[in-house]
Order: C-alpha cells, then sequence, then structure tokens
C-alpha cells in the first residue's frame, strides 16, 4: 500500500498551491521570443521536458569555471570549507550573471513583482511589449540569491499605472520546468511566513 506522502496531490490543492500569490521585490530580467525560436523551445520541451541549453555568452564561462568536482573531493576531507567554498562560488556566478549578461539578454533588475507558481506581474516602463508576446525569464529569488530559474511566459494583459509611468505586464507561465515551479512556490511560502513572523514581533506605532 502506498504511503500518504507518496500519493499524488489533489488536482484541488495542487491549484491552490500554484495561484498562492505575493508581492515582493526581485532581481529579474526579460526578453521578447520571436514565433520561430519559441516553437523550437516547445519542440525541445515536448520531447525532452527541458529547455534548450543555452550555450552562449554568461552560460559557457560559467561552464568553464565550474568546480563542483573539486568540491565534492574537498568534501570528504573538510565539509565545512567545502561548504563555504561552495556558498562563495554560487554568489559568484550569480555576479557575473547580474552583471555580465549575454550579448541578446537584459542584466537583471531588483524589480517589483506579483508572483504566484503559476505566472507573475511586473512592473516596467519603455517596454515594447503586447499581449500574446512571448518573454524568456530570468529571475532570482531574493532570500536565497544563488537559487535562479529560466522560464517562458504569455504576455496575457498590460494595465498603465499612471502614478508612476509604469505599465504592469501580467503573464502566464507557457512553460516552466516543474522543479522550478516548486522552487518558487517554497520561496512565496517562506517569504509569507516571514512577512507574518515580522508583523507579529513589529511593535504597534
Amino acid at each position: 500500500m502506498a504511503s500518504e506522502t507518496n500519493k499524488p496531490q489533489p488536482l484541488a490543492n495542487k491549484q491552490q498551491r500554484e495561484f498562492v500569490r505575493i508581492d515582493d521585490m526581485l532581481p529579474l530580467a526579460w526578453r521578447k521570443v520571436g514565433a520561430d525560436e519559441y516553437a523550437e523551445v516547445m519542440a525541445h520541451f515536448e520531447r525532452f521536458a527541458e529547455f534548450p541549453p543555452r550555450g552562449t555568452g554568461i552560460e559557457t564561462t560559467l561552464a568553464s569555471l565550474d568546480i563542483n568536482d573539486k568540491l565534492r573531493q574537498l568534501e570528504r576531507n573538510d565539509p565545512v570549507m567545502a561548504r563555504i567554498l561552495g556558498r562563495l562560488d554560487m554568489k559568484l556566478n550569480l555576479l557575473l550573471r547580474l552583471f555580465h549578461p549575454s550579448e541578446s539578454e537584459r542584466p537583471m533588475v531588483l524589480t517589483p513583482v506579483n508572483l504566484s507558481g503559476g505566472g507573475l506581474a511586473f512592473w516596467e516602463n519603455g517596454h515594447d511589449l503586447a499581449k500574446d508576446d512571448i518573454l524568456d525569464l530570468r529571475i532570482s529569488f531574493s532570500v536565497d540569491v544563488m537559487v535562479s530559474i529560466f522560464c517562458y511566459a504569455k504576455v496575457t494583459h498590460i494595465a498603465p499605472n499612471h502614478r508612476d509611468q509604469t505599465d504592469k505586464i501580467a503573464c502566464n507561465f507557457e512553460p516552466i520546468l516543474t522543479a522550478d515551479r516548486e522552487k518558487l512556490i517554497q520561496y512565496i511560502f517562506r517569504r509569507q511566513a516571514e512577512l507574518l513572523r515580522s508583523r507579529k514581533t513589529t511593535p504597534n506605532m
């Protein structure tokens, strides 16, 4: 008999998890994707359940600097030092992505977002986006800056915000890797818990 933890989640619970939302400020970059490129991405995704490899720009640089094998060897002799060096390596990787994107990528910028497991909204000015455009998104989670995800999203609507001359760009993920969606949902729940704790500990003014 299958254990309770191994049973698949009911559809209602799964949908509830995906549509829990939070407002936050996160490092974000987007790039509009053409129809031909998106068709290639979807064909690869449907066949392999993953996105095509990113073989140019910063991804090639990071691959050439990979030290994971050395860290695994060090873990056997000095696990504390291996853990410290591993975290430094991940932070440096993130800084490279933030400040030295490839020629076709925008740098990641701290951006106000409304985030859920099903999609996100972000605020932007000076853009050339329209409804049904496809975006290549890069998102990093501010609480754990080593965690960064790549996904694709379709613009569902654009609403102007006249107060600060920005537009609200609402998108649905189409597609996002299952593992990355789970990371995102876990981040949302973690941030909700942190915000709740901060409200409880903040004295009334």
